[in-house]
């Protein structure tokens, strides 16, 4: 029985909250307004974009005695030679972004369907032997569906081992194959920033949340509500429930709105997790709201205090710009922000692509409650 009343009691008051919130309607006007405009804006900024100063190319260089005898002039080198005319003499049109070193030959081929580089290129692994033999050195190319940077590409390498050739006696012009990646994807720079945005709007919650509090600080409803027979971890639990209410709300609108304005949903997306990491996000907020919420005592402070959170959270977290930086292993919202890339962008909802991201939510969500829940057991703290 005893259990019940306090369910009962942590329904009721989350109703109570629900029904503040919505009942606040200039509240409500900044809480939905704030990232409806903000990505029509963006929209609008990041929707074109412009074509590329450069051709970027991942090369894999499987000439086996090229690799093997580097030193010999004569034998050793001749896929290093042509490595080596590209990276000096071709760099201002060619930017080799990778080889077998950095990439594999399917992570190649999926950069290229995402048209995040121009061109594959495989040297072949008998092309030190052919060279030498005078047998036609063999290069195949794979591009992007586009004619202008095949024909370009198809051209730069044969010139390349033609040149190489050209004074050799009894030497064989160069045989370069291409291809195309078929059912390729142009992803944008906003497609890049798209699942961002989902994360930066649910991110108002924090002031929401603290501002809510202090507000019931500020007209004496937490004071007297404390000499209720209710905890003090209900109150604010309640609280949070609501809010993360109104973050799920947040979220569908802002996902339908993305679609709308044309950012790019992988084929096989998962909107179940799409829909997840935002919650599991907003726990996250919700837990820092709850802290400046213990501190603050008036919905004016709150508010402006919450910005010192939100901006860094924003723009330290990988959500306007990518990035890599040791900071972002200290920041949620750069987890958050990876796993909606994956899963809105690349599809996969594998725990080796996301396990990481959700278990660093979990725990800054848990950490940042328990530790505002305990901010809240000081006496200070309601006043």
């Amino acid at each position: 029985m005893r259990k019940l009343r306090i369910k009962s009691k942590l329904w009721h008051l989350t109703v109570k909250n629900t029904k503040t919130m919505f009942r606040d309607k200039p509240q409500l006007v900044w809480l939905f307004g704030y990232p409806l405009i903000f990505i029509f804006i963006f929209s609008l900024a990041f929707g074109v974009t412009g074509s590329r100063a450069e051709y970027d190319v991942i090369i894999f260089n499987e000439d086996i005695k090229g690799l093997e005898d580097p030193e010999d002039p004569l034998k050793g080198n001749a896929s290093l030679i042509f490595l080596d005319i590209i990276e000096s003499e071709l760099d201002e049109f060619i930017n080799i972004v990778g080889t077998q070193d950095n990439f594999t030959r399917q992570e190649a081929e999926e950069k290229l369907k995402f048209e995040e580089i121009d061109c594959m290129m495989i040297i072949n692994q008998n092309f030190t032997e052919d060279f030498i033999t005078n047998e036609s050195p063999i290069v195949n190319i794979t591009t992007i569906p586009d004619e202008v940077v095949e024909g370009i590409m198809y051209s730069i390498v044969n010139q390349i081992i033609n040149t190489m050739i050209i004074n050799k006696e009894g030497a064989v012009p160069a045989k370069v194959n291409t291809a195309t990646i078929q059912n390729t994807v142009k992803l944008t720079p906003y497609d890049y920033l798209a699942p961002g945005f989902v994360i930066a709007g649910v991110l108002v919650c924090i002031s929401q949340f603290a501002g809510h509090i202090a507000e019931e600080k500020q007209n004496g409803t937490l004071k007297r509500l404390i000499t209720t027979p209710v905890a003090r971890k209900d109150i604010l639990l309640s609280g949070m429930i609501a809010q993360l209410l109104v973050a799920a709300v947040q979220t569908v609108i802002l996902l339908i709105l993305l679609y709308f304005f044309g950012a790019y949903f992988h084929p096989n997306v998962n909107l179940l997790m799409l829909f997840l990491i935002p919650m599991l996000f907003a726990f996250t907020s919700l837990g820092f709201g709850l802290i400046l919420a213990s501190i603050v005592k008036s919905e004016a402070s709150a508010g402006g205090l919450a910005w010192f959170i939100i901006l860094p959270l924003q723009f330290l977290g990988g959500i306007f710009f990518i990035y890599e930086n040791p900071v972002q292993a200290f920041v949620p919202t750069s987890y958050a922000t990876h796993a909606m890339r994956v899963i809105m962008i690349s599809g996969q909802v594998s725990w080796e692509a996301i396990g990481i991201d959700i278990l660093v939510l979990l725990g800054f969500g848990l950490g940042s409650t328990i530790l505002g829940i305990l901010l809240f057991q000081r006496k200070t703290a309601i006043l």
